[in-house]
């Protein structure tokens, strides 16, 4: 089995047909909308609380034979853990600057970029509550396991990238992922950080 992708796995005609493909209600019956060939999903509308193995099967199709992403639109009915945790890693970004004295940063200058390593544990540490409120989200939890299994773990960083800083590139670190039928997996879940 081959652990990682080369150049040669490229085939550029493949990867553009698969662009101009067009994404129909049939491949994705439970979907609320669809807009430009991404399906959206309307979280008030879905019981998450019942079996969702249909469900389930329907988002890890999208995501690995469609359009690779949908949308899950009201995924927090309520948004103010969002707006907690923000708050909490701006006290962690202040508190861990003062405790660097000024170190570089990953990936450039001093005080040029924030970011939290193990962002996820400090959060829980600071106030369990909204750490629980923030990553407790049955509608994220549910897009997790449709891709990773039931058994997957979640990690987070903070990369704040400011204004005159150099962004990060992308890159796969060589660390373990989970597996379904001899693939490695990963879902890339992205929140706004503001």
């Amino acid at each position: 089995m081959q652990a990682y992708l080369s150049s040669d796995d490229c085939n550029l005609k493949e990867f553009s047909k698969s662009l101009e493909r067009n994404l129909q209600q049939s491949d994705a019956p439970q979907a609320h909308n669809i807009q430009k060939n991404i399906p959206v999903y309307d979280i008030n509308k879905i019981d998450l609380a019942k079996n969702t193995d249909a469900l389930r099967s329907e988002w890890a199709n999208v995501l690995r034979n469609t359009s690779g992403v949908l949308v899950l639109k009201n995924a927090y009915s309520d948004t103010s853990c969002i707006d907690a945790a923000t708050k909490i890693y701006n006290k962690i970004i202040a508190a861990e600057k003062v405790s660097s004295e000024g170190k570089k940063d990953h990936f450039a200058a001093s005080g040029a970029n924030d970011r939290i390593w193990n962002s996820a544990q400090k959060l829980c540490e600071f106030d369990p509550l909204v750490f629980a409120q923030y990553f407790g989200n049955l509608a994220i939890n549910t897009a997790c396991q449709a891709w990773l299994g039931p058994n997957y773990q979640m990690t987070s960083q903070i990369n704040l990238v400011r204004p005159g800083g150099a962004a990060g590139f992308p890159r796969v670190r060589p660390e373990p992922c989970q597996r379904q039928n001899g693939e490695r997996r990963r879902l890339q879940v992205v929140a706004a950080f503001i």
